[in-house]
């Protein structure tokens, strides 16, 4: 049934994109249900706390098996959608095609079935992984997959302004070969992390996951390298992130916005191939509104808001880089530690 309805990569993604919107809408109309569920209340000693925050979103008397079924799910999801990525790598040609492989129809079917379960698990346990483990985790591995994405794409628009850095050849293959798992595991720990609740911030966050599974089952597709459906994906943090720290009265909503506008601005806008004076309408602009805020919004020397995400993003960026290198130095994979020629172009899909 779904090769009859899919057949192409962009059908899937439209598909997808359908799919997602509508899971969003059931969360919303599942949110009156569950408000029949006792949560806990705000625990100083909580792992969250030394963070000044606390997830609010986790019963108050979690059972084996409400904290059961969000694990085995956790776990059942992701090494079945790993088993799909060995799969692709190993066994697939590795054509850029518009066409969906057997592959791409089975990511899909395990991404579409474990959404649907979630769906089911949290009108019945309410549970995620919230119970057990710290948000900062699921925080983290957003961080993660954005900066191994600007890492990866530092080959076609550059990381500074469009300027590329010069990374190794063999860095980019080793990105190409796992990167897939990293992300799968990022964003289906994220998943199963949150129960399915309707808070504008998770409704955001809920489609900004449900879109990149759908994105990562497009695997060897031109759908899977098109530039302006990648840039999408990254801008979704931002409003996630701005609701989330807007909805907790929280001062780190700055942060959020400036720090991940400062990204867009410095790497991810170069996507799109603008004209020199779009771009310095857009810098002015940015810088207008930072000295606004900075002056008489907040204070001046809250000013270091802005550096804080991208200081850490670009930082992760070269320091996963850096130990690359280093292992593959020692492990004979590489011979120098210099850059001897540059990478050739990732393959062009339609934008």
């Amino acid at each position: 049934m779904m090769q009859n309805l899919l057949k192409t990569d962009r059908q899937a993604a439209d598909w997808g994109i359908l799919f997602a919107v509508g899971v969003c809408i059931a969360i919303i109309a599942l949110g009156g249900y569950l408000t029949q569920f006792p949560l806990a209340t705000e625990d100083p000693t909580a792992p969250d706390m030394f963070l000044g925050f606390f997830y609010q979103w986790q019963l108050a008397n979690p059972t084996i098996l409400s904290r059961l079924t969000a694990w085995v799910a956790f776990a059942v999801h992701t090494l079945l959608i790993w088993m799909t990525i060995y799969w692709a790598v190993e066994k697939s040609p590795r054509t850029y095609t518009d066409r969906l492989k057997p592959v791409n129809y089975v990511a899909l079917g395990i991404n579409a079935l474990f959404i649907v379960l979630h769906y089911l698990q949290t009108a019945v346990f309410y549970d995620g992984l919230a119970q057990d483990v710290p948000s900062w985790t699921a925080q983290f591995t957003v961080i993660m997959m954005l900066f191994i994405i600007i890492a990866i794409e530092n080959r076609r628009r550059g990381m500074f302004f469009g300027k590329k850095v010069p990374f190794r050849k063999e860095f980019y293959r080793w990105l190409r070969d796992y990167h897939g798992y990293a992300f799968s595991f990022a964003v289906i720990y994220t998943f199963w992390f949150h129960p399915m609740v309707f808070t504008w911030g998770h409704l955001v966050g809920f489609l900004h996951v449900m879109l990149v599974m759908v994105q990562g089952s497009l695997m060897f597709t031109r759908m899977h390298l098109n530039r302006k459906w990648i840039l999408i994906l990254e801008l979704l943090v931002l409003p996630h992130s701005a609701i989330i720290a807007m909805t907790q009265a929280n001062s780190l909503a700055y942060m959020f916005v400036f720090g991940f506008m400062s990204i867009f601005i410095v790497t991810q806008m170069h996507t799109l191939r603008l004209k020199t004076w779009v771009k310095n309408l857009i810098y002015l602009g940015f810088v207008a509104t930072l000295l606004y805020v900075y002056l008489f919004v907040r204070q001046p020397y809250q000013i270091n808001e802005v550096i804080r995400i991208p200081l850490i993003d670009y930082l992760m960026i070269f320091m996963t880089y850096g130990l690359w290198l280093l292992f593959a130095r020692l492990t004979g994979r590489v011979d120098s530690l210099r850059v001897e020629e540059p990478a050739p172009p990732m393959p062009v899909a339609g934008d």
